[in-house]
C-alpha cells in the first residue's frame, strides 16, 4: 500500500478548519464594566440592601460619569436625581474605589481604564472615598 501524501490545499484546508473552530464562532471579551446598585444597595457589595443590577451607563438619560484622574473624582460633587445611573471610570494607573462612607455604595476595586455603573436610587448627600487613597473624596447628593 501506497501512503498518501497531503497536498498544500488540503493542509492550507486543515489549518483554516483548525483555525476557524479555534475561534468557536464567538468572541469573549472582558467586559470592564459591571453593574450594581447603589446607594439603596449594590448587589456586589452583600452589606447593601434590595438593589437590582443595572446596565452599564450610556448615551441614555439618567445617566452619568464620574473619572477617577490624577488621584481625583472628576467631578468632585454631583448632584443627580434619585434613580441615575453613575459610571465610574478608573483613568488613573493605581487602582482605586468609590466607597460610601456610610457603606451604601462600593464600586470594588477598579483597575486602569475599569468602570463599574452603580444606580443611585436613594435621596441623601453622600461622601465617598478611596479605600485605597483616603485623601480621594467626593460626594453625589440624590434628590
Amino acid at each position: 500500500m501506497f501512503a498518501r501524501r497531503p497536498t498544500a490545499l488540503s493542509i492550507a484546508s486543515i489549518t483554516l478548519s483548525l483555525a476557524l473552530g479555534a475561534c468557536g464562532g464567538s468572541s469573549s471579551s472582558k467586559s470592564s464594566s459591571s453593574s450594581s446598585s447603589a446607594p439603596s444597595a449594590a448587589s456586589t457589595s452583600p452589606a447593601a440592601a434590595g438593589g437590582t443590577a443595572q446596565p452599564p451607563a450610556g448615551a441614555a438619560s439618567g445617566a452619568t460619569k464620574v473619572v477617577i484622574v490624577n488621584y481625583k473624582y472628576a467631578p468632585p460633587a454631583l448632584s443627580v436625581k434619585a434613580g441615575t445611573r453613575v459610571t465610574f471610570t478608573n483613568s488613573d494607573t493605581a487602582p482605586h474605589t468609590a466607597t460610601a462612607r456610610d457603606g451604601s455604595f462600593d464600586s470594588g476595586t477598579l483597575n486602569q481604564r475599569q468602570s463599574r455603573t452603580l444606580t443611585l436610587s436613594r435621596a441623601g448627600t453622600y461622601a465617598y472615598y478611596c479605600q485605597f487613597h483616603a485623601f480621594m473624596k467626593a460626594t453625589v447628593k440624590v434628590s
